[in-house]
């Protein structure tokens, strides 16, 4: 019904955009432009990308290493994420297969995946089939992610099409490298070889996780664009600014 009816949708959004003459909020660059491209201009639009909380990092090897041995993972193993929805949209097949490949590789490598859903019980079937269970874990929704993120040494994101991943956000503002696709980077130019991995080239990936200076160059450089892009204050202050311009109207 939809693929139906999109040209009667797109013709009475269209208008409707149009004819607003307040300020439309995205969350990234390149949904602004497709919205521009959509109203044929006529629209004030304005980019304000989600923001998360920027955690102090005066100490964080305490919670690190206390994580690390309730995860049971050892001083020189190599811990590796995955954070949000178990389900096909953020692709966990992929992680999976990923994670097997870095393992072959690098066996003091561990994987753990925070989050819950209808992938599980796929997951736990290719786990055990694949002889994995000391390697590959999940450990289901957390109340907070900041000990996991402390404790990890990347973020392995995988999820192709979403906008700006929070898990992405709060990683790097806990100063872990993050490993995204090459599509997710297309949609947001704020993400580039200096601040992130690319998952799409494996060879490349694998030379990065053995070297400890480029991991901990990612790191640093994600931490920077997350204080100066991707915290919660200056997402708030946009939106104030947002209010503010508005309310002088």
């Amino acid at each position: 019904m939809g693929a139906r009816m999109a040209s009667p949708r797109d013709w009475i959004a269209r208008n409707a955009l149009k004819s607003y003459s307040g300020i439309l909020v995205v969350v990234q660059e390149t949904r602004g432009a497709a919205l521009r491209k959509f109203v044929d201009g006529k629209t004030n639009t304005r980019v304000i990308f989600n923001g998360v909380p920027i955690p102090g990092l005066s100490d964080p090897n305490v919670v690190r290493m206390a994580k690390r041995r309730e995860l049971n993972v050892g001083d020189a193993d190599m811990l590796v994420l995955g954070v949000g929805r178990l389900v096909e949209q953020k692709r966990p097949d992929l992680f999976l297969k990923i994670a097997s490949e870095i393992y072959q590789h690098l066996p003091a490598s561990k994987f753990v995946w925070i989050g819950d859903g209808n992938f599980v019980s796929r997951w736990d079937e290719w786990v055990k089939r694949e002889g994995l269970a000391a390697v590959i874990s999940r450990v289901g929704w957390q109340s907070e992610v900041n000990s996991f993120l402390f404790a990890g040494d990347l973020l392995l994101h995988v999820a192709r099409y979403e906008g700006l991943p929070l898990a992405v956000a709060e990683a790097m503002a806990a100063k872990l490298a993050c490993a995204v696709t090459r599509d997710l980077a297309q949609e947001l130019p704020l993400l580039d070889e200096n601040n992130v991995l690319f998952v799409d080239d494996l060879p490349r990936l694998l030379k990065s996780l053995q070297d400890p200076t480029t991991l901990k160059a990612i790191a640093a450089q994600g931490r920077r664009l997350a204080e100066k892009e991707l915290s919660l204050r200056k997402m708030v202050a946009s939106y104030e600014r947002v209010y503010a311009d508005v309310a002088k109207k």
